[in-house]
This record gives structure tokens, sequence and C-alpha cells, in this order.
């Protein structure tokens, strides 16, 4: 694996996809487990676990959720691709939140086509 300097909150968004990933059966559960002690070892247990069991995450993996069930939906042609971006950029307003309450430091990455 590659360790690579990412913003905190884009750590929580991946480890909220790969939780959702996990309880859809597409992963394993050791994934998960090496990316929780990854993130713990490097802003602390009791912060990460602060984190995982706050409303911003929560928001956070709902905006997931809502963007892998609008993924299925536009596969039929149920969603337009619109629709899909309109949920993806409420993913990115839950990362900023996330990263706003937790962090010092503003979220690097930016969705291009919108102000924040």
């Amino acid at each position: 694996m590659i360790d690579i300097c990412v913003d905190e909150a884009y750590a929580f968004d991946y480890y909220s996809i790969l939780e959702i990933k996990f309880q859809k059966g597409a992963i394993s559960n050791s994934l998960l487990d090496l990316l929780n002690k990854k993130i713990s070892a490097q802003i602390g247990n009791n912060l990460f676990d602060t984190i995982i069991n706050s409303l911003e995450y929560k928001n956070l993996y709902d905006a997931n959720m809502n963007t892998f069930i609008a993924v299925e939906k536009a596969k039929t042609n149920e969603l337009t691709a619109k629709e899909v971006d309109i949920t993806n950029y409420k993913r990115m307003i839950a990362k900023q939140e996330l990263q706003k309450k937790y962090f010092t430091n503003p979220l690097k990455e930016i969705k291009i086509g919108y102000s924040t």
C-alpha cells in the first residue's frame, strides 16, 4: 500500500466509503481495521472515536450512502448525471463541515464548478 498525505476529512470520507462497502459485503473488515489504525495513530484514539461518533461523520456517511444509491439509480436511468452530481456536492459539504469542526487547517480539496 502507498501512504499519501490527504486532508483529515478526506481520510474520514474514505473510511466512510469503506464502511459502506464492508456493510454491503464488498470488502473484508481487515481493510477497514487497517485504515482505523492508520488514522488513529496520526490523530489519537480519542479524537478518532469522537469523530466517528459525531453528527458530522454521520452526515458524511449518509452523504456517501446517498451517492452510492444515486450512482446505482443512474445506471438504470432513474436519476440524471446532474442529480448524481448534486449528491456528490452534498458529500463535499459534509467533508468541509467535518474538517472545519475538528481540524484547524481548511480542506484543500475543491469541487470544480461550484462556489462554496
